[in-house]
């Protein structure tokens, strides 16, 4: 008899280490929805046609500049080429966007989020705030991107242009091969 109920609790056991395992598994598993980000509170482009004075053709994958959304209502004030043609790719465009500091950061931090960046860093520096992202393009080489916004500024002028303005910054780079 005592041979019987070792077996019947080793049984019994067994069965409950066994459900409470599959339950753990079951738990684990993706549920299928989308990941949800911060909305996007601006209309938005691509940053495409703000890098072409600085991008030839082909230099740069469709698929890498198309991921890259700037605000509708922004200006290009500027672009840098640190790599002079020489290495991986590397350059920047400025541009101005009609909307205050917190706007702007929430603005990037969800369209880079969308558009299947990863970000890796988003923090306050001594410019302003920072993120940076990191997209697989179908070149095979990751692309790095580096938004730098700086504080917000106030524009006078008359009742249609009163408001906030962001300068901001585009840094990208070819990262590595994927």
């Amino acid at each position: 008899m005592a041979i019987l109920r070792t077996k019947r609790r080793r049984w019994v056991a067994g069965a409950v280490a066994l459900v409470v395992v599959s339950i753990g598994t079951l738990a684990g598993l993706p549920t299928g929805g989308k990941r949800q980000s911060l909305p996007i509170n601006m209309p938005s482009i691509s940053a495409f046609a703000d890098f072409s004075p600085i991008t030839p053709p082909g230099l740069v994958p469709k698929d890498v500049l198309t991921a890259l959304l700037i605000p509708r209502k922004s200006t290009r004030t500027g672009w840098h080429n640190y790599d002079q043609g020489n290495g991986q790719y590397d350059r920047e465009i400025t541009i101005t966007v009609q909307a205050d500091s917190s706007s702007t950061k929430n603005f990037f931090k969800a369209t880079l989020s969308d558009m299947a960046w990863k970000i890796l860093s988003s923090q306050n520096v001594s410019s302003g705030y920072e993120i940076l992202g990191l997209h697989s393009g179908s070149d095979g080489h990751f692309w790095e991107i580096g938004v730098t916004i700086s504080p917000s500024s106030s524009r006078v002028g008359t009742p249609k242009s009163t408001g906030d303005s962001s300068s901001v910054a585009l840094r990208l780079l070819q990262y590595e091969s994927a």
